[in-house]
């Protein structure tokens, strides 16, 4: 059995799943756009709320008509707000947990009790690799590409990735 030597990162096993912490590095240009975004977006969203509700009892003519297309506009502005609240909590998170399961790998940001978690099916999951590209641990899951362990150093990152391929993929090659 391989022992991950990383660190920062650790290790937690019991007899339903591997828990790795892995440290993140924070994208400090990233989260603040995100920032600036979701400031905005909150602003934007209690500014149309307000003036939603002045216009529906307003007692204008055309109220019913222009509340109507405000409300679409909320809804659209909602939708946009969950893609910038998803964006700001991957941002923000500091830490990245993956729990692998024996039919499932769980990958968690968590930002104190809210945060981004994503599931895979163990069956669907190739073998991980480090990406050259985004200098980043990475697997696929069907015919998405899912990078993990952003920031570690590229030593880590291939330790990393040799571990869980010795413990979930034993034989594939490396090369």
């Amino acid at each position: 059995m391989m022992v991950l030597n990383i660190p920062g990162v650790t290790l937690e096993e019991n007899t339903e799943r591997l828990k790795i912490v892995v440290p993140l590095k924070r994208k400090w240009v990233y989260l603040v756009i995100y920032t600036l975004l979701l400031v905005t977006w909150v602003a934007m969203v209690v500014y149309g709320l307000i003036f939603t509700w002045q216009m529906a009892f307003s007692g204008a003519r055309f109220a019913f008509a222009f509340t109507a297309l405000l409300l679409l506009f909320l809804f659209v502005l909602y939708r946009l707000g969950r893609t910038i609240w998803r964006q700001w909590q991957y941002y923000v998170a500091g830490r990245e947990i993956l729990f692998l399961f024996e039919d499932h790998l769980v990958i968690r940001r968590p930002v104190s009790l809210l945060g981004i978690t994503t599931a895979y099916d163990r069956p669907y999951i190739r073998p991980f690799y480090y990406d050259e590209s985004q200098r980043s641990p990475a697997f696929e899951y069907g015919n998405l590409y899912v990078l993990f362990g952003i920031g570690l150093p590229q030593p880590e990152a291939e330790e990393l990735v040799r571990f869980l391929n010795g413990r979930y993929f034993p034989d594939v090659d490396e090369d």
